[in-house]
C-alpha cells in the first residue's frame, strides 16, 4: 500500500484535504458482499463502470463487518472500500490464472494521488513459503486454487517488502472466495501504517451467465493501523480500480483514474 505510505510525506496539515474529498455517496447502507447475500455496491452490466463505495471509521461504528468475512470478529474495521463489476471470460480457470500471476503483478499501474501520475503497484511480488522465505514459488495454477488451501506471497515496492497469507475460503465449479492479510508490519522508516492483519482483502468472482463474471473485491483497514491510513480511501480506490481492470484485460493505465485527488 505505497500510495497511503507516501502520504506521510505530505505533511500532517494536508491530510485533512485529501480525506474530504473521498465522501462516498453509498456510505447510507452498510457493506454487503456476496458471501451474505445480494451485493452492495451492486455488480452493474458487463462493459459498465465499476461500482465503488467506501466507509469511514465514523461510519462503520453503527454496523459490524459481515461475519462470513472473518475480518476480527466482534472489531469495527476503520475503513471499508469496496468495488463491484461484471467480467467477461470464457472460464472460472481463467481468472483465477490471471490472479494467481504474481510475476505479472509489475505490470499493473495504478493512480498515485500524491504524484499525480500512473505508479507501478508493485515492483516485484511471488509465492514463498512463509514471512522469512527469500525465494518465489512459480505463479499459482487455477487447480491449486482449491477449498481451505493457503499460500504465502510476497510483494515488493517502494517501501520495502511485506508478506502475505492467501487463503482459498470457498471454491466450486462456478464461484471462488479468496481472502489475504498481511502477516508483517507495513512501515515507512520508523512509522509502522499497518500492524500485521491490519490489512485484510476478500475477493469473490461469481457466474452469472454463460461468460459472464460477477467480480466483487474490497479491502479491509482494521485495529493495528496508523491514522494515517484511514485518513483517505482513494489509496484504495485505485488500487482496487487497478487491480479490476487488470482482472478484466483493460490495460490499467488507460483510463481516467477513479480518485483523481
Amino acid at each position: 500500500m505505497t500510495e497511503v505510505i507516501r502520504t506521510l510525506l505530505l505533511l500532517l496539515a494536508l491530510v485533512p484535504s485529501v480525506a474530504a474529498a473521498q465522501q462516498s455517496a453509498q456510505q447510507a447502507f452498510a457493506l454487503s458482499p456476496p458471501c451474505q447475500g445480494p451485493p452492495r455496491p451492486g455488480y452493474g452490466e458487463i462493459g459498465g463502470a465499476p461500482a465503488i463505495a467506501t466507509w469511514s471509521e465514523a461510519d462503520s461504528r453503527a454496523w459490524q463487518a459481515a461475519p462470513c468475512l472473518q475480518w476480527n470478529a466482534g472489531a469495527h474495521p476503520r475503513m471499508v472500500t469496496a468495488l463491484a463489476a461484471s467480467l467477461h471470460a470464457t472460464s472460472l480457470d481463467d481468472l483465477l490464472a490471471r490472479y494467481g500471476a504474481l510475476s505479472r503483478y509489475n505490470t499493473i499501474r495504478y493512480w498515485s494521488t500524491l504524484r499525480q501520475a500512473w505508479d507501478e503497484l508493485v515492483s516485484h511480488a511471488g509465492f514463498t513459503d512463509g514471512p522469512a522465505a527469500n525465494y518465489s514459488h512459480p505463479d499459482l495454477t487455477p487447480d491449486q486454487f482449491a477449498t481451505g488451501r493457503e499460500f504465502y506471497y510476497y510483494e515488493i515496492d517502494h517501501v520495502g517488502r511485506t508478506v502475505h497469507r492467501l487463503t482459498v475460503r470457498r471454491r466450486t465449479a462456478d464461484s471462488v472466495e479468496l481472502a489475504t492479510e498481511n502477516l508483517t508490519p507495513v512501515r515507512f522508516g520508523i512509522f509502522t501504517i499497518f500492524e500485521p492483519h491490519a490489512l485484510r482483502t476478500a475477493t469473490f468472482i461469481d457466474r452469472r451467465g454463460p461468460n459472464d463474471w460477477g467480480y466483487y473485491q474490497t479491502i479491509g483497514v482494521g485495529e493495528g493501523s496508523d491514522f494515517i491510513a484511514v485518513r483517505s480511501a482513494s489509496p484504495y480506490i485505485n488500487r482496487l480500480t487497478a487491480f479490476y481492470r487488470y482482472m478484466a484485460g483493460i490495460p490499467t493505465d488507460s483510463l481516467p483514474p477513479a480518485a483523481p485527488h
